[in-house]
């Protein structure tokens, strides 16, 4: 019994084509690009595989002129989810209902693979643009090229993308004005819990931030690895850090709050002994005791600027290639000088 959907991977290995000609044999407004018996041969093989597309959610809008994708990853519970709530409002704003298929590949390889198999499936349903939360490594905008049509515009947000409509977040800047923060508050041992490289769940290595604050002011960097937005991960290594460290930098809040429990449980007072900061300013972030210093992420800001990217194209109009943002640091008590 099979355990799992068929995919267009499933049907393009079967066949013996690319993933590109299956999705758009499928697609009803694009299969006048494959050869009529390459298209007769993968919908009869789609029908007797009971193929059907694995998108993991649909967010229908009243009234709407159109459709766009949106592929996202396992980033984050929270930040995954605001963000896709801003972009979901802002397109019902324009007209738009907005189709997302999520990828959650355990490994970088399979994280890899799922996002270009839901890419193509994006595709293929006949959407007017697809928005692409991009995970930042080398090779991405290379696949998205190959999956997507030429002529199906396409605006990614996230990290930088080349060649493409790219609405970035710099997050690196905003670590490195977090570390500088803490720097000028008289730290000098500053451990940064975050990933040097990019993981499984999209989550790039924010540590470049951190290292050029340290290296700017004679400072040793010291990083240490740490599961992206799990709390427990940020309790297990605020239990080792012990007395080494005067303050930590955190790649997200769950991480930070883990940190801050482990240090209390351990006689820490945080921030009289440690000073610790996270990314994202999560909504218990503020409520916490102590309050967390935190970077801002401007979600609407994000959500306006890649859907009128999105809007440009549609009109024909010319679009600027990049834009990028900047998280802003909201200064609470976990610092010391909220």
């Amino acid at each position: 019994m099979r355990n799992r959907p068929v995919t267009i991977k499933d049907i393009a290995r079967r066949l013996g084509i690319s993933y590109s000609t299956v999705s758009r044999a499928l697609s009803s407004r694009r299969s006048h690009l494959v050869k009529e018996q390459t298209r007769l041969l993968v919908e009869q093989t789609a029908k007797d595989m009971d193929y059907s597309p694995n998108l993991m959610a649909q967010t229908f809008v009243k009234g709407t002129e159109g459709v766009l994708g949106l592929l996202t990853s396992r980033i984050g519970p929270e930040i995954t989810g605001r963000q896709i709530n801003h972009l979901v409002r802002t397109a019902g704003r324009h007209g738009y209902q907005v189709l997302v298929a999520a990828a959650s590949g355990r490994t970088a390889s399979a994280l890899e693979s799922e996002r270009l198999e839901q890419l193509m499936q994006l595709a293929s349903r006949d959407v007017d643009g697809i928005l692409i939360q991009t995970i930042g490594d080398d090779a991405e905008s290379g696949r998205i090229v190959h999956a997507v049509p030429a002529s199906l515009p396409v605006a990614t947000f996230g990290y930088a993308a080349d060649d493409m409509t790219a609405v970035s977040l710099d997050l690196s800047s905003g670590i490195q004005e977090v570390t500088e923060h803490l720097i000028g508050l008289g730290h000098e041992r500053i451990c940064f819990l975050g990933e040097d490289g990019i993981r499984a769940d999209g989550l790039p290595a924010l540590g470049a931030g951190y290292r050029n604050a340290m290296r700017r002011y004679g400072l040793a960097p010291r990083l240490a690895p740490v599961e992206a937005a799990r709390i427990r991960s940020g309790y297990h290594l605020g239990k080792e850090l012990g007395g080494r460290f005067t303050a930590v930098v955190c790649c997200c809040d769950y991480t930070a709050l883990g940190v801050c429990r482990a240090l209390i449980e351990s006689g820490a007072h945080v921030p009289d002994d440690v000073a610790v900061t996270g990314c994202g300013d999560f909504e218990v972030s503020a409520y916490v005791n102590p309050s967390l210093t935190t970077l801002s992420i401007p979600f609407e800001d994000l959500a306006l600027t890649a859907i009128q990217g999105i809007l440009r194209q549609l009109q024909g109009q010319p679009v600027p290639r990049g834009r990028s943002f900047k998280p802003h640091l909201t200064v609470r008590e976990s610092c010391g000088a909220g």
